[in-house]
């Protein structure tokens, strides 16, 4: 078995082999490994791992540089993406050789910590387990519309425009680009974005479809939220508002939760109201800390409901350049997996789908 880094010449090579991962709405891990290739401003060559038997590619792993905040320092991170293997060949130690080998890359390239959002296997939440990344696991909240609470409190309040922009509104993301900024700078957990990372998530996308609103007020951009089909479900992929934006946020996300006559994230060919009340009957918020906002949306009606989230994975590559980075001290004997546990409580992660892997 040989493991190396990827050729120019191999990369539709595994897309076939991702192919095989079938993703929401006809998308395939594949698709999303070709638009990486396109999009994605740090996406190379030698990011991607194949494990090769007789020169077929039978597994592969592709590593995402990003910044993310954490405890208010930007910590150099590699995500772990792509993370597959063929079916046939499992159960051999293959995928963990190229995680490892894809772990010893990061370490090299000055990354202090890994994360990975597990999902098929081989890249299960035990897969990473067991092999010593820190499951982390927050809760996220289910979004429901009371019909009578909404019917009190339709009526009254600021003048706010709810209006759809696409990725070539650049007016309008300049506003969404300073609300982020502002939104995220006491977050741990959110990606450093720059303008080609901006342009990079609006195109990566977690599924075909995507809803991009915000929220006016006085012609002023105060709020903004993107949404998808993510598994089957209405998702809130990403938020923010500016420190007075909480009520236009939350009307926003009534908006979302309002059934269309031509709905344009129903799946193709059930566009239709039943289709559009069916897909709107609830939202997915992920791990979220903002009181104001909470109570912006009891106010006009809608219930939040936390349950459990999908863990998310870390590791320590550098534990020591991490630890002096966030400028805490190591304990006696203290593992990467312990130092996590201890510095990121499951209410201290606000990651957006729309920057996974």
């Amino acid at each position: 078995m040989e493991i190396r880094t990827l050729t120019a010449q191999e990369r539709m090579k595994v897309a076939a082999l991702l192919d095989g991962w079938r993703l929401a709405e006809g998308w395939s891990a594949g698709d999303r490994f070709r638009q990486q290739a396109e999009w994605d401003p740090t996406w190379h060559d030698e990011n991607v791992f194949v494990a090769l038997e007789k020169d077929t590619i039978v597994a592969t792993a592709t590593i995402v540089p990003r910044h993310l905040k954490i405890l208010g320092h930007v910590v150099p991170t590699g995500g772990i993406g792509n993370l597959y293997t063929d079916p046939a060949l499992r159960a051999r130690g293959v995928a963990t050789e190229v995680l490892d080998r894809a772990c010893e890359a990061m370490r090299a390239r000055g990354l202090e910590l890994a994360v990975a959002f597990p999902g098929a296997p081989p890249a299960t939440p035990e897969f990473f387990e067991k092999r010593g990344w820190f499951g982390w696991g927050g809760q996220q909240t289910i979004l429901r519309v009371d019909p009578d609470a909404r019917a009190r409190t339709e009526s009254g309040g600021d003048e706010i425009e709810i209006t759809p922009i696409g990725p070539g509104d650049d007016r309008a993301l300049q506003s969404v680009k300073s609300i982020h900024a502002a939104y995220a700078a006491s977050r741990s957990g959110t990606v450093v974005r720059d303008d080609a990372l901006w342009r990079a998530c609006l195109q990566l996308t977690p599924a075909p479809r995507e809803e991009f609103l915000i929220a006016r007020r006085g012609g002023l951009t105060v709020a903004y939220a993107r949404a998808s089909i993510v598994d089957d479900v209405l998702t809130i992929t990403e938020l923010g508002r500016f420190e007075d934006g909480a009520d236009p946020l939350a009307r926003l996300i009534a908006s979302l939760l309002t059934p269309r006559e031509e709905d344009p994230l129903a799946p193709s060919g059930l566009g239709d109201r039943a289709a559009s009340e069916q897909l709107r009957s609830f939202a997915v918020l992920p791990t979220f800390d903002d009181i104001g906002l909470t109570v912006a949306l009891e106010h006009r009606g809608i219930r939040s409901h936390p349950m459990d989230e999908a863990k998310a994975s870390f590791r320590c590559v550098n534990l020591i350049g991490f630890a002096s980075r966030l400028d805490v001290d190591l304990l006696a004997e203290e593992d990467g997996a312990a130092f996590l546990r201890r510095i990121l409580p499951p209410d201290a992660m606000v990651f957006w789908p729309a920057d996974r892997f």
